[in-house]
């Protein structure tokens, strides 16, 4: 089967449609808030570029021809948009996650995106397995890493569940994007206890400290206290574990001098400088 661009068919189908409706569509405004309906239009009109199938046949031809993940390869390689039906199509398909996954490591920033997009779309344990080793990889680019993230972040107890158990054997530099995600998982001590660790390395105290403030649980008071009072911190650390504290409930004072920190002369107008890079 010869191999369609259903992109350039869909300009050229709204093209007709501005034609035929100088009126109505002459507003690129009205055009873009009516979109959604005449791209669902095209997708069922009959069209001569392709054999005057509708374009839903067409899809539905390629994936009975096993030829989606050609078309889709095609496309990427010609950069040309997938269209929203491939897309879709593609997630259904039994075979998805495999040629998903080795879309991530294409080199092809478009591919690795659609990869991790559509993997996402689809979801199940398989992708969450995928995810997991994602955010781990100090390879990978930060864009599909907040792809994963925001996926694991959302995606259910199970997910907790499984990094709890491969968190160990991580390097302890790709354990805090894992901490960071088991955050959104309240009420699990080996989550707290995890958030404690992290706070207690001293590398990021005012993201641990916001942390534990939002995981909700009271035993983290006397700890963030125990830290403010045993340690070095400036006074922006200071104000996120006393921000941390309030928010559980608690109150802290300090009787550390602060008066020479630049953050403390920002916060109390006691320089005319900018805010000091963070």
């Amino acid at each position: 089967m010869k191999f369609e661009d259903l992109d350039k068919l869909l300009q050229r189908f709204l093209k007709l449609v501005v034609e035929k409706y100088p009126d109505k569509y002459g507003d690129p405004e009205r055009l873009e808030d009516d979109l959604g309906k005449l791209s669902e239009k095209f997708e069922v009109t009959k069209n001569p570029a392709l054999d005057g199938k509708t374009p839903r046949e067409y899809v539905a031809e390629l994936a009975q021809k096993h030829e989606l993940f050609d078309y889709v390869s095609y496309c990427l390689e010609k950069d040309i948009e997938v269209a929203d039906i491939v897309c879709d199509e593609v997630v259904k398909d039994k075979d998805a996650v495999e040629f998903l996954n080795d879309l991530l490591f294409e080199k092809n920033p478009d591919a690795n995106m659609l990869g991790a997009l559509l993997l996402a779309e689809r979801g199940g344990s398989d992708v969450e397995d995928i995810f997991i080793n994602l955010v781990t990889n100090p390879e990978v680019g930060d864009e599909l890493v907040s792809v994963a993230y925001e996926f694991l972040s959302e995606a259910g107890n199970r997910v907790a569940e499984k990094i709890l158990e491969v968190i160990n054997g991580v390097a302890p530099q790709s354990q805090g994007i894992l901490v960071e995600i088991l955050s959104n998982y309240k009420g699990k001590k080996e989550v707290f206890f995890w958030l404690v660790t992290m706070l207690q390395r001293a590398e990021d105290v005012p993201l641990y400290a916001d942390l534990l403030g939002a995981y909700g649980d009271p035993a983290a008071i006397d700890i963030l206290k125990s830290f403010a009072a045993e340690n070095d911190i400036d006074y922006l650390e200071f104000v996120e574990i006393r921000n941390a504290v309030e928010e559980l409930g608690g109150e802290i004072t300090t009787d550390k001098d602060f008066s020479e920190d630049v953050y403390y002369k920002y916060m109390h107008g006691l320089v005319d400088e900018e805010k000091p890079a963070q």
